[in-house]
């Protein structure tokens, strides 16, 4: 079982930046928002849900529940702000095996390894959890999304079509990739 509270990573970025992956906790309400509300609205558009509404963030904070939902964060070490959040959505009921990923990076810190480093501490936290499959909803257009998640060993199972609407009510199909989280080639019999 996962300390929670203990939990520490650290990784070097491309540029030699060094960060520090940690669960969320109330203490971060704040850095949490100020992430989210620095980022351009380009960014967060194809978000499943409203990441500048402060009341939203605010009650993720209020109602953390690490086996509901895992919630990683990268600190830049240099400054110790968010500069990214990653999480794991546990599954219910016929699904409970089952865990979604989602990854959110700064602007500043894209294209520098962070993104991928933090799907992979996910994945090893999946396996510590016990879950047998995680998945992602990508956007169809987001093709070095995509290349990505292939790169970990996801598949694409299927494409949802007119799946994701924006606030304007622009449809966009998603594309669900999934993996086991024990890959078939490291399973043991």
């Amino acid at each position: 079982m996962i300390n929670y509270v203990a939990y520490r990573k650290f990784a070097t970025l491309k540029n030699g930046k060094r960060v520090m992956f940690r669960f969320l906790n109330e203490p971060d309400r704040e850095a949490l928002i100020q992430m989210f509300q620095e980022a351009p609205e380009e960014d967060i558009r194809f978000l499943k849900q409203d990441v500048k509404d402060q009341k939203l963030v605010n009650s993720w904070v209020d109602k953390l529940n690490y086996r509901k939902v895992l919630p990683l964060v990268g600190v830049d070490l240099e400054t110790n702000r968010i500069i990214a959040d990653a999480t794991l959505h546990r599954s219910r009921h016929a699904a409970k095996h089952i865990g979604e990923i989602r990854i959110f990076v700064g602007r500043g810190f894209r294209n520098l390894g962070l993104g991928s480093l933090m799907l992979e501490e996910i994945l090893n936290l999946a396996l510590q959890e016990n879950l047998m499959w995680v998945k992602a909803e990508i956007l169809a257009d987001h093709k070095k999304v995509i290349k990505a998640f292939r790169a970990k060993g996801f598949e694409h199972k299927c494409t949802l079509d007119d799946y994701f609407v924006r606030k304007d009510g622009v449809t966009h199909d998603v594309v669900l990739m999934m993996r086991p989280v024990v890959k078939r080639d490291d399973a043991e019999f």
